[in-house]
């Protein structure tokens, strides 16, 4: 069996990396390849002093840590698969990154989108190290054998910068639905949930806002909030319901029981919990942005209402997400196309798919 060099900050616990990222797609790949793995932590000792007393951003320590690791993995030679750009290309080893998100397009957030950038999450970080590891990255990108983006978005973006078409690749990300949590309860029509750690960034409060003008209408609505450490709500409204943050096994209960998804982030890399929202069978509202028009078949308009499984925000409005929340509410044609699709669903965003994509466009490259 071929092997792959496979280059990964396991962090903590390896399980739970990167959301679990890191270690479900490893396992995946191991069905193709003897995956050797290289653990990029880093000295914990080292990294708390950085950030603690030199009050260093995480994304700075990783430009100077990658740094380091660069001599210290250059002998390193077939098949290299990484999440940052440690190594490049030479005449012994190809190299692969696989991203949800650039440095250069948080760079042309900062200067193009400064309303997005500061609700971004990267808000804190350093510019002048940005700046540079942006430009390090975009050689890297341009020269290594392939960069793999979760997004199709990302993808379009860099390849309108100028980057090769031919070096970039959407494979997409893989949920760790179990659907044996899959289990619809009877639906009331008037449930919406929303699920999201970082309130602000993934538009909790707009959605808060337009739930508030349905409950005004005397609309029965209900919001469940999961998610936030902290309640973000003071003093809600009757119908809201503050749930925080639970396993997973726990949010498939109100994935079951709620009867819509609605996450209109301003800022969402990728968004795989619209897939796992869609494979529970609820409709999804979410921002005309990003990923979410390549998750959510917008019904919007009335030559796509047939195979609709949700619809889009355009605007910043919260009286018109309170309208697309209760034509979601209303209309029984989105749920049914929703669950007529859940095994693709299933198949399509599975890391094991996921894999296949990766080891037919690396066994292209030699």
């Amino acid at each position: 069996m071929e092997q792959l060099t496979y280059l990964v900050n396991w962090g903590k616990k390896k399980e739970t990396a990167w959301s679990g990222t890191n270690y479900s797609l490893y396992k995946a790949l191991t069905k193709y390849y003897d995956v050797h793995d290289i653990n990029l932590k880093g000295n914990r000792w080292a990294n708390a002093f950085l950030s603690k007393v030199l009050r260093i951003d995480d994304a700075s320590i990783d430009y100077y840590r990658r740094h380091l690791l660069k001599k210290n993995l250059k002998d390193i030679k077939g098949n290299v698969f990484q999440f940052s750009e440690v190594l490049s290309d030479n005449d012994n080893r190809n190299t692969f990154m696989y991203v949800d998100n650039t440095v250069s397009y948080v760079n042309y957030l900062r200067t193009e989108r400064p309303d997005i950038f500061e609700v971004s999450a990267f808000q804190n970080t350093n510019s002048k190290i940005f700046e540079r590891r942006g430009k390090e990255q975009d050689e890297y990108i341009r020269t290594s054998s392939g960069l793999f983006t979760m997004g199709h978005w990302l993808r379009e973006w860099l390849i309108s910068r100028g980057f090769s078409a031919n070096r970039i690749y959407a494979v997409g990300g893989g949920t760790n639905v179990d659907v044996k949590l899959i289990d619809p309860q009877p639906k009331t029509h008037n449930k919406i949930l929303f699920v999201g750690k970082d309130f602000k960034r993934k538009g909790g409060y707009i959605t808060y806002e337009a739930f508030k003008i349905l409950r005004s209408k005397g609309v029965g609505v209900e919001l469940f909030v999961i998610g936030p450490k902290k309640n973000p709500i003071q003093e809600p409204v009757d119908g809201y319901h503050f749930i925080g943050q639970i396993p997973f096994s726990e949010e498939a209960t109100y994935y079951n029981m709620c009867d819509i998804f609605c996450m209109p982030s301003y800022f969402e890399a990728y968004g795989l919990v619209f897939v796992e929202a869609l494979t529970f069978g609820l409709p999804c509202i979410g921002r005309n942005c990003y990923e979410m028009p390549y998750f959510i078949q917008d019904g919007s308009s009335r030559e796509h209402r047939d195979d609709a499984t949700g619809l889009l925000l355009n605007h910043d409005d919260p009286q018109e997400l309170a309208s697309l929340m209760l034509r979601l509410l209303s209309d029984d044609t989105f749920s049914r196309n929703v669950i007529a699709r859940r095994q693709q669903y299933i198949k399509d965003y599975s890391w094991d798919t996921v894999a296949e994509r990766i080891v037919h466009i690396i066994g292209q490259k030699k």
